[in-house]
């Protein structure tokens, strides 16, 4: 969704990568016109912060400490001088600029670049031009530009000559007069001049009557020249509007052409991804991944990350308090905790940067997204730019939950109910497959009598829930991954709430359940990621209910279970996932 107020400037217009702190923490774009909330020095540019404030609250959107218009400050001298030394691309860069300024002379570029658009000055054109092609336009290209007379300078010049001509006339004339009036000696000479006169005159009469009919003359050609003029500009607007006409038709047909290709260079990329994922046998990820994030849990808010190649564990910043039940994705280079119950269920959703690298000294940060209620025992999913929600336990109505939210991770944060499964649930596991949900067992009442064995397909596109065939068992409280086309259900809690170290393997298209070897411990309330070709399973609830900080792997090649470092703190209701 597009907004109606100026966000910050976008990353790919600068000529290098622009340090993630001095990104907005609303619209994630370089900040521009930047300011801070007085307390904890949080950055925002000046158009989202104010937004934020007339629609949302008046709080800041990353603290929530109390904030205003009027209480917004200016960023320290050291940020905006950082921004300002950036080098940024022209405004008009689309129109053909290739200046790369400082972001500080940026406004005085634009006033002054040749690129920025202007409008014909020609009466009836109104075509819309680069400022520095506006003069050879109006005077060279445009049509409707004023067209001069190439006869009229000679017109003039003969005229002028004719008049100079007259008066030089009229000078003898007048010194004929003159020297008639002071001899009587030279009477017969000034009359002989005079008749010559008379003579020179007569000839310049003739000479007139010529050069008025030259005129004619020349009026007419002009009249037919004008006329021969127009004919030929409107035989070129014709033509022009013909080769207008074709080149859209062309235009029209490479567009076609266009689509059709890339219609089939995507479809083509997407049969090799199916291909290439098909032979790796690997679930969703890929190979580049090689961390495991580990937050919270029953009665703790310690975090940890598992060095998988070299299988050392080592402690993060803890999140703000115990938090259980939770559930956790990555997004836009975070990795966020969203609902789940501290000391009483949350609607709120928390996060840490991890980009370029997880840094042990980064802290957690508030998300301006939210729940539609306070929630825990949940499922979600991230799709393109929105947190998919289903089921759990809501707070307000103390009930079990059917109802599938979308809440988006992009300004506004907007949520909605889009659809409801057939029966509530809590305590299940979803995972995303392609553009459908599959959503596994859980529970649909309170105690573990309550256990289902069903499973649903959510179609996202179509909005329509499906029935498949279900588990061979009911189970709540177990782990899920994705391997291929196949959803892995590992451990969990039977109807009588004991745990489980079965493990069910559950093809997607055809609703088949086939068993895996077992693990070697049971577990209920674990949590379970997929790295390179092994599934970890980390920590829950075992035998005689003590908490396991233990880890435990199974190896598609060796097709057996094998333990792996334990975590440094048991965990229970956890949530982990793969960065």
């Amino acid at each position: 969704m597009a907004a109606n107020y100026p966000l910050g400037y976008d990353d790919e217009r600068f000529e290098s990568i622009v340090d993630q702190n001095f990104h907005c923490l609303i619209c994630y774009n370089v900040l521009k016109d930047p300011v801070m909330c007085r307390r904890n020095e949080h950055y925002f540019c000046r158009g989202c912060i104010t937004e934020h404030l007339r629609r949302n609250s008046h709080t800041c959107p990353t603290c929530a400490d109390e904030l205003s218009v009027e209480t917004l400050q200016d960023v320290p001298r050291i940020v905006k001088n950082y921004l300002d030394e950036r080098k940024i691309r022209c405004d008009h860069y689309d129109r053909g600029c290739r200046e790369l300024v400082q972001l500080q002379n940026l406004k005085r570029h634009v006033a002054e670049c040749g690129f920025t658009p202007v409008v014909c000055g020609n009466q009836g054109c109104g075509e819309t031009i680069s400022k520095r092609d506006r003069t050879y336009h109006e005077s060279e290209l445009c049509q409707f530009r004023k067209l001069k007379c190439h006869n009229c300078g000679e017109i003039s010049t003969m005229m002028a000559g004719m008049k100079t001509e007259i008066a030089n006339q009229n000078t003898k004339i007048a010194n004929i007069n003159k020297n008639h009036a002071n001899t009587n000696t030279s009477i017969a000479n000034i009359r002989t001049e005079i008749a010559d006169v008379n003579r020179k005159m007569a000839n310049i009469d003739t000479k007139m009557a010529s050069t008025d009919t030259k005129l004619e003359n020349m009026n007419t050609k002009m009249t037919n020249l004008q006329v021969n003029v127009e004919a030929k500009f409107e035989a070129m607007n014709n033509e022009v509007r013909g080769m207008k006409m074709n080149l859209n038709e062309v235009k029209d047909g490479f567009d076609h052409l266009k689509e059709a290709v890339l219609e089939k260079i995507e479809s083509k990329e997407r049969k090799q991804e199916e291909i290439t994922r098909d032979v790796s046998g690997t679930a969703s990820g890929g190979r580049e991944n090689q961390q495991i994030f580990v937050a919270g849990g029953f009665r703790t808010n310690s975090v940890e990350i598992f060095n998988y190649p070299q299988g050392l564990w080592s402690l993060l910043k803890p999140i703000p308090e115990n938090r259980h039940s939770a559930s956790s994705f990555v997004y836009n280079n975070h990795v966020t905790v969203a609902g789940g119950y501290c000391d009483s269920s949350v609607d709120n959703m928390i996060r840490m940067n991890i980009h370029p690298v997880t840094d042990p000294s980064n802290n957690w940060s508030g998300f301006a997204a939210k729940f539609p209620a306070k929630m825990r025992a949940h499922s979600s999913v991230v799709y393109k730019d929105s947190l998919l929600v289903t089921g759990g336990v809501n707070a307000y109505t103390c009930a079990y939950s059917d109802c599938i939210h979308e809440i988006q991770l992009k300004p506004p944060y907007t949520v909605k109910l889009i659809s409801k499964m057939p029966e509530p649930r809590a305590r299940h596991s979803t995972v995303l497959c392609d553009d459908s949900i599959l959503i596994v067992g859980g529970r649909k009442s309170g105690g573990y009598e309550g256990n289902v064995s069903s499973v649903l397909s959510y179609d996202i596109k179509k909005n329509e829930c499906q029935q498949l065939p279900a588990l061979p068992y009911p189970v709540s409280e177990m782990a899920t991954v994705k391997w291929a086309e196949n959803v892995v259900i590992i451990g969990g809690a039977d109807k009588d709430d004991k745990p489980l170290n079965t493990v069910i393997i559950y093809n997607i298209k055809t609703g088949n359940s086939h068993m895996l070897p077992p693990m070697l411990h049971k577990r209920k309330g674990c949590m379970a990621v997929v790295i390179e070709n092994t599934i970890v399973v980390l920590g829950g609830v075992g035998e005689r209910y003590h908490y396991l900080k233990s880890v435990e792997g199974f190896n598609f090649e060796r097709f057996s279970w094998e333990e792996l470092p334990d975590m440094k703190e048991t965990r229970w209701l956890a949530t982990a996932v793969v960065i």
